[in-house]
């Protein structure tokens, strides 16, 4: 279906990336549009951003025909598929022309009868593009190669350019002719792609189109995950839908980290009940990511990479390796522990990787940048590998997840990127140690690791919310500040330190910033999220005994 199930005003924290894709779109009529990719993890919303910029230029606009293509992994036969590609353009370009939405649901329409539609409709080039395809029957791979160019041809002869819209573009790695895939076939979207009339917007696995030629020179565009603000908005309209009340609570939210897939499940199965509660959030959580859509979805992806059901309880094991060390672990080690030959841990870890359950970097894999995934591999473990019960696996997730719930004070901060926005952090700071009692003097330390974490956080981030993210959680002996920007080329993946400017470090008072992290908490640790850089800065600190008589004394 081309349309969206969301309506326009619940498609939250995308309006940027939707302005940008239409504009970029729109230059076909000039002929200096390019093909696309847009790149993001999975769940993080492509498709539906897809599905709604082919509502906006197809009711918004009159210069550029909309289409889009999702591709059927059961229909990759040439023959099958360029039927379907052929019959579902033709379709929805003489319902763009006529504006008669009943034509986008013309599925399964014969060739013959999409030529006598064409004929009935005046669509003379339509009827061309259809008789030179039956004449091409025979031959299954020029009829593909028609089928591609239809949209650039429907241009040539009417001057309307068009913008190809396809999802889960890497499935076409698997045309055939005779059930053997053939890359050939694949590179036959080269030309289309080519045109600056027909530009093409595709998404799909990344990391398969990363391994496909015809994809590697395109430019990419990220799907980042959303927004706090967005993110909440969307809970809110989830739950208004379904005439429930609530909230999903703060600390399970950056959990979900703004993937609209996951919130959208949770937030449904914790409307079973009609107004949830925190624990019932975190209950519909603990039950998604044991036995409901989301653990489902990724076992699911599991299987169809890794078949083999020895295998697959070796993969898992391995999965688990990585996401419970702090070290990337490459091709060689992995296969010494687990006692497999290198080809053997190359193809696991390649399967993993396609999947979309580890990252590679230099021969090195790490976890994905995702709780939910990493807490799905856990219960997939103690379920498939360790033999728990289900009783066993939500008590140990209730205590891994919500253990500080009585024992952890946590404050939240959004902050702009504007001049001085880190002395609102350190002064916040120091109120927070007053009202929890805590050693001023250590305090006094992480705010100066703090200030130079926002300077950085300032320096190198580009979000385009520009906001930092401040994050403190204070338990019993030590204290947590994360700060979170958008920067995207801080973190060098192979050590997980950021890249240093030594150009700009020659200059005077430049390149202390994590010296000074670094000498003033006792643990400074740099990730890459999906947002874009977390520094995040550790520190024990105490309650102070003399604080607490100095009070003592003062109001005597």
């Amino acid at each position: 279906m081309p349309f969206s199930s969301l309506q326009k005003k619940d498609f939250f924290g995308r309006q940027a990336e939707l302005a940008s894709l239409y504009k970029r779109v729109l230059q076909a009529d000039s002929g200096q549009a390019q093909s696309v990719v847009l790149s993001g993890r999975r769940g993080i919303g492509k498709t539906e951003l897809l599905k709604h910029l082919f509502g906006r230029l197809f009711f918004n606009q009159d210069r550029t025909v909309p289409f889009l293509y999702t591709v059927n992994p059961a229909l990759l036969s040439v023959t099958v598929f360029s039927k379907s590609y052929l019959s579902r353009f033709i379709c929805q370009r003489l319902a763009f022309e006529k504006k008669d939405q009943a034509l986008l649901y013309r599925d399964g329409i014969t060739i013959d009868g999409l030529s006598t539609l064409a004929e009935e409709m005046g669509a003379l080039w339509a009827k061309e593009i259809l008789d030179q395809y039956m004449q091409c029957s025979g031959d299954p791979v020029d009829a593909l190669r028609i089928a591609l160019l239809a949209p650039h041809r429907s241009t040539l002869s009417t001057g309307m350019p068009v913008a190809v819209l396809i999802d889960d573009f890497h499935w076409v790695k698997g045309l055939h002719l005779d059930g053997v895939p053939d890359h050939l076939l694949v590179s036959l979207f080269q030309e289309p792609m080519s045109h600056r009339k027909t530009p093409h917007v595709i998404t799909g696995n990344m990391a398969e189109l990363q391994e496909m030629a015809v994809v590697s020179g395109l430019e990419r565009i990220p799907v980042p995950s959303l927004g706090s603000e967005a993110a909440s908005s969307m809970v809110l309209a989830l739950l208004s839908a379904q005439e429930a009340e609530g909230n999903v609570p703060p600390l399970l939210l950056r959990h979900l980290a703004g993937n609209p897939y996951y919130l959208g499940h949770i937030v449904t199965r914790a409307c079973a009940k009609n107004n949830p509660d925190d624990k019932e959030f975190w209950n519909a959580y603990i039950q998604e990511i044991m036995e409901g859509t989301l653990a489902l979805s990724w076992l699911t992806v599991l299987k169809s990479y890794i078949p083999d059901l020895g295998q697959r309880r070796t993969a898992l094991t391995i999965i688990s390796k990585i996401y419970h060390t702090t070290e990337a672990l490459s091709c060689q080690r992995i296969a010494k522990v687990f006692s497999l030959t290198d080809g053997e841990a190359h193809g696991i870890l390649n399967a993993l990787y396609l999947a979309g359950f580890i990252r590679g970097e230099f021969g090195s894999f790490r976890p994905m940048d995702d709780r939910v995934l990493r807490d799905i591999v856990d219960a997939l473990s103690m379920r498939e590998i360790l033999a728990k019960s289900p009783h066993d696996m939500e008590l140990h997730f209730l205590e891994a997840l919500i253990p500080q719930k009585g024992q952890v004070v946590r404050f939240d901060m959004t902050l702009p990127m504007a001049r001085e926005a880190e002395l609102i952090v350190a002064q916040s700071l120091e109120q927070i140690g007053k009202n929890l009692n805590l050693n001023q003097d250590a305090i006094g330390q992480l705010q100066i690791a703090v200030i130079e974490a926002c300077i950085n956080a300032i320096e190198h981030g580009k979000g385009m919310d520009d906001k930092i993210y401040v994050s403190v959680a204070v338990d019993e002996d030590q204290t947590e500040v994360s700060v979170e920007s958008a920067g995207q080329e801080f973190i060098i993946q192979e050590t997980g330190e950021p890249y240093r400017d030594q150009e700009a470090e020659k200059k005077a008072g430049r390149g202390w910033g994590i010296k000074l992290m670094k000498r003033f908490v006792d643990h400074v640790r740099f990730e890459k999220t999906t947002y874009g850089t977390k520094i995040v800065l550790v520190k024990k600190i105490e309650k102070s005994a003399s604080i607490q008589k100095e009070d003592t004394a003062n109001h005597e």
